[in-house]
């Protein structure tokens, strides 16, 4: 009997999360190193006829499809009861969900649920010596584990979004699995949906920014600083920063930190300023069009990764580039 590979299609306001497509692509690579495994994608919601459609467009063989009116929005619990029957009623040998606000707080208690390992917040997946490997940043971005679950099924992993690197995946027309939700007629949650609230704009996305001005170590001062803001907002651009940038104490935190335990961007142009190019970091910006980089070492490593490098102050580079624009 073949093998199911599973995706959680998550759905987001204008249609499936960009993660869903990399996962099912990647899914579809895992499977051509098993051999004989079928590509399911998961959809929960409300009206969710002809989803399979599209999924298949994103590589999916067979969809199931979960249709209840609870199901509208988004609630941990009920989403999580629905897969949990489901898994057990069909006993997939992986499951995998993107590594979102939802995904990160859906596959845990999936796994919970299961009694399953969970490998989260990977940045690849590796198919070798008949077992799938689970990459996964630890210490700060400074070694990548190798997780794998050797007993338990499914084999569960969450995946940050962006850093997945597949072939273009082959399209199908999508066997629709309709499930039998009716259980959900008297389900009850512990959560109330009130609304819901785009994100502000001119909040700094990273992950969805046309342009991208990021700093490094090299940012010493509060000039140099402050002539990457100007830049950024000239380019109306939104701000980056390495794990080593965060040593300065200029930022408290790491909400836009690229790199293995930050982000992965994928601006059309990327700016680096005084940042080295430490494997770490460069993972985290494999997708960006144009990187043009910014660092007083000729030699520096993120040379090798940009399309454009200036060797000089970035201070003095960054002021110049603010006063033209």
């Amino acid at each position: 009997m073949a093998k199911e590979i599973w995706v959680y299609a998550q759905k987001n306001k204008d249609g499936y999360a960009e993660v869903v497509g990399e996962l099912l692509a990647k899914s579809q690579e895992i499977a051509k190193q098993i051999g004989d495994c079928i590509i399911c994608a998961v959809s929960l919601g409300e009206n969710v006829k002809d989803d399979e459609k599209t999924l298949g467009d994103l590589g999916a063989e067979k969809v199931y499809l979960l249709d209840h009116a609870s199901l509208k929005e988004y609630r941990c619990d009920l989403y999580g009861e629905a897969l949990q029957k489901l898994v057990q009623k069909y006993e997939p040998e992986y499951f995998f969900f993107g590594a979102t606000a939802i995904g990160s707080e859906l596959a845990p208690t999936v796994a919970a649920l299961l009694k399953t390992g969970l490998a989260a917040h990977c940045i690849d997946l590796r198919y070798g010596k008949d077992r799938l490997n689970c990459m996964v940043p630890a210490f700060g971005g400074k070694v990548v584990s190798e997780i794998y679950i050797p007993n338990a099924r499914p084999v569960m992993a969450s995946v940050r979004p962006g850093i997945l690197q597949s072939e273009e995946p082959v399209k199908y027309t999508a066997e629709a699995v309709k499930e039998d939700v009716s259980y959900l007629d008297h389900a009850e949650s512990a959560e109330e949906f009130l609304g819901f609230e785009e994100n502000q704009k001119g909040t700094n996305n990273i992950e969805e920014a046309d342009v991208v001005v990021s700093a490094g170590r090299g940012i010493t001062s509060d000039a140099s600083w402050n002539a990457l803001k100007q830049v950024a907002e000239k380019t109306d651009g939104a701000i980056a920063w390495s794990r080593s940038f965060i040593d300065t104490g200029r930022v408290k935190d790491e909400s836009s930190m690229i790199g293995t335990s930050g982000k992965s961007v994928k601006p059309k142009l990327l700016i680096n300023a005084g940042v080295s190019g430490a494997a770490q970091y460069v993972c985290g910006i494999t997708r960006a069009k144009k990187v043009i980089s910014i660092n007083k070492d000729p030699k520096a490593p993120i040379f090798a990764y940009s399309d454009y490098g200036v060797a000089g102050d970035a201070e003095k580079i960054l002021a110049a580039v603010a006063s033209k624009l």
